[in-house]
C-alpha cells in the first residue's frame, strides 16, 4: 500500500459528485450542495449495486433518487452518515461549527474571554468560511494562544493543515490537541477528532493506530454512524472478519446506504466474501420478516372474515379484504425481488398491514358489541314501555273523577241495601262509609275508594309475559358475544426491525 505523506490520498480528494461545494459559501447553500450532490452519487451507485442490496426493477424505477432531507446535513457528518466522504470535510466542518450543540459548548469555553480574544476568533472563523486559508491560520494561531482549551480551533487548524497545507504532522499535531481538549467537554466532538487522527494513521498505513482512533470514537459515541463504518474498514484491512462486520452490521442499520459504499469500497476487499454474505443475511432476515407479518396478517383475517361472514348479522355487512388483497399484492411483489432494500421497504408496508388488520378485527368487534348493545337495550325498553303504558292505564282509574264515582256507587249501593234487607245493619254501615268519604275523608275513606280502584286497575290491566321474547333475544346476544369473543383470540402480531434512517 502507498503512502500519503506529502499529498492528499485518493479518498481524501473530492470526488466528481462533490467538485461543486466549496468554502465560500454560506451554510444554507452548502447544505443544498451537498443534497443535490447525494442524490448523484446515491442514484449512480444504486445503478450499479449488487443484486443482493437492491433489484434492477427498484433501480429502473428510481425508488432510492431522493437524498438526504436537509435537516440531517445541518447535523453534520453524524447526520451526513453514509454521505460524508473526506473530501468534503472542510464544508461539512463549516456546517458543524453552526450546530447548537457545538455553540453551546463554546459559549462556555470563551465566557472568560475578553473582546479582543472573541474577535480574533470571529475573524478566524469568518476568513475560513470564505476560504481566506492563510488568514484563517494566522487567525486561529493567534486565537490558540488566547484560549488553548477551544477544541474547535485545533479542529480547524487541524483541517488547514491536513487539506490545504498539505503538513499531515502539523494536523496530527492539532487533531491530537483536539482529542485532548474535546474529552472532558463532548465525546461527540472527541469522537469527530479521533476520525482524522485515524485518517492521517490511514495515510501512513498505520493501519492498527487507525482501527484504535476508530474503536474509541466508537466506545464514545456508540450510535456514531461513520465511526462505525470507519472502523469496519479499518479491521476489514486488518482482517480482523468478525469485528469489521459486526460495526459494519450496526453502520448499515442506522443508514442502509452504508451498504452501496460497502459494496464499492477497496477496504472490504481482504473479507469481500464475507461482506457479501452480510449484505444476504441482512437480505434473508428483513425479507423472511416481512413474509412472517404478511402471513400472519393473511391467517388473520381470513379467519376475521370467517366468523364475521358466518354471522347472519353481517350477512349485508360492508366488511370486505379487497384492500388488504391489494396491499398484499404489492408486499409480495417486492419479497419476490429478493434484495435487501426491497425487503426494507416491504417491511413497513406489512408492519402497516398488521395494524390495519388489527383495526379490521377491532371495528367487527365494535359492530357485534353495537348489536349486542342494542338487543339488551330493545329487551329493556320493550319491558319497560309495556310497563309504563300498563302503569298509566292503572293511574288513570286512581284520578278523583272515578273516586267520586266510586264514593257515590257506595252510598248508593248502601242504600239499596238498607231498603231491601230486614236488617239495616250492613245499609247504613255502607251508608255511613260514603257519607265519611265522601265528607269525611280524613277518617280513611278517601283512601279505601282508592285502594279499591287499584285492585281494580292490577284485575284489569295486568303485565304482558315477556319471557319468551326475552329468551330469544338473550340467544342472539349471546351468538354475538361468541363471535366477538372469538375475534378477541385473533391478535395479528408479528417482529419488526426498521431502520432509523427510513
Amino acid at each position: 500500500m502507498a503512502l500519503y505523506l506529502n499529498e492528499l490520498a485518493p479518498w481524501e480528494r473530492k470526488d466528481e459528485y462533490h467538485r461543486t461545494i466549496q468554502l465560500g459559501k454560506d451554510v444554507r447553500t452548502q447544505t443544498e450542495v451537498i443534497n443535490n450532490s447525494t442524490k448523484a452519487m446515491v442514484a449512480t451507485q444504486i445503478a450499479s449495486t449488487n443484486a443482493i442490496i437492491a433489484s434492477q426493477e427498484r433501480t429502473n424505477a428510481g425508488i432510492d433518487r431522493v437524498a438526504y432531507g436537509i435537516e440531517r446535513i445541518e447535523e453534520g457528518i453524524y447526520g451526513l452518515q453514509a454521505a460524508f466522504e473526506w473530501g468534503i470535510s472542510e464544508v461539512v466542518w463549516q456546517i458543524e461549527q453552526n450546530r447548537e450543540v457545538l455553540k453551546s459548548i463554546l459559549e462556555v469555553l470563551m465566557a472568560p474571554l475578553d473582546t479582543q480574544a472573541k474577535e480574533r476568533r470571529k475573524r478566524a472563523e469568518n476568513a475560513y468560511s470564505n476560504g481566506w486559508i492563510d488568514d484563517a491560520e494566522e487567525e486561529f494561531l493567534e486565537s490558540e494562544k488566547l484560549n488553548r482549551y477551544d477544541f474547535a480551533i485545533h479542529i480547524s487548524l487541524g483541517m488547514i493543515y491536513l487539506f490545504q497545507k498539505i503538513d499531515k504532522e502539523k494536523a496530527l499535531e492539532y487533531f491530537e490537541k483536539a482529542i485532548k481538549y474535546a474529552r472532558p467537554e463532548s465525546n461527540y466532538h472527541t469522537s469527530y477528532a479521533l476520525l482524522y487522527k485515524g485518517l492521517i494513521m490511514r495515510d501512513y498505513e498505520r493501519i492498527e493506530e487507525a482501527e484504535k482512533c476508530t474503536a474509541e470514537a466508537v466506545e464514545l459515541s456508540p450510535d456514531f454512524a461513520e465511526a462505525l463504518y470507519q472502523n469496519a474498514q479499518y479491521n476489514a484491512r486488518l482482517k480482523n472478519v468478525q469485528k469489521s462486520l459486526a460495526n459494519l452490521e450496526k453502520a448499515i442499520k442506522l443508514d442502509k446506504n452504508y451498504c452501496l459504499k460497502a459494496d464499492k469500497d477497496e477496504m472490504f476487499d481482504p473479507i469481500r466474501s464475507e461482506v457479501n454474505k452480510l449484505f444476504e443475511r441482512l437480505r434473508d432476515e428483513v425479507i423472511n420478516l416481512s413474509i412472517n407479518l404478511r402471513r400472519n396478517i393473511e391467517a388473520a383475517i381470513k379467519k376475521a372474515n370467517e366468523i364475521i361472514h358466518n354471522s347472519p348479522t353481517f350477512k349485508n355487512s360492508s366488511f370486505n379484504i379487497q384492500g388488504f388483497n391489494t396491499e398484499i399484492t404489492g408486499i409480495n411483489k417486492l419479497i419476490e425481488r429478493n434484495s435487501y432494500f426491497d425487503g426494507l421497504d416491504a417491511q413497513p408496508k406489512a408492519k402497516n398491514l398488521v395494524e390495519r388488520g388489527k383495526d379490521y378485527i377491532e371495528s367487527a368487534r365494535r359492530y357485534f358489541k353495537g348489536i349486542a348493545d342494542k338487543i339488551e337495550s330493545e329487551i329493556r325498553n320493550t319491558v319497560r314501555k309495556d310497563k309504563d303504558e300498563t302503569d298509566r292505564k292503572r293511574e288513570v282509574l286512581q284520578n278523583p273523577a272515578f273516586i267520586f264515582i266510586m264514593i257515590a256507587l257506595m252510598l248508593f249501593g248502601g242504600l239499596l241495601l238498607a231498603g231491601f234487607s230486614k236488617s239495616f245493619t250492613l245499609g247504613g254501615l255502607l251508608c255511613l262509609g260514603g257519607l265519611l268519604c265522601f265528607f269525611v275523608p280524613l277518617f280513611g275513606g278517601w283512601f279505601i275508594a282508592k285502594a279499591i280502584l287499584s285492585f281494580l286497575g292490577h284485575l284489569i290491566y295486568t303485565e304482558k309475559d315477556f319471557s319468551q321474547f326475552i329468551a330469544e333475544k338473550q340467544r342472539e346476544k349471546s351468538e354475538l358475544e361468541k363471535c366477538r369473543n372469538k375475534l378477541s383470540a385473533i391478535v395479528p402480531t408479528g417482529r419488526t426491525w426498521t431502520h432509523p434512517s427510513n
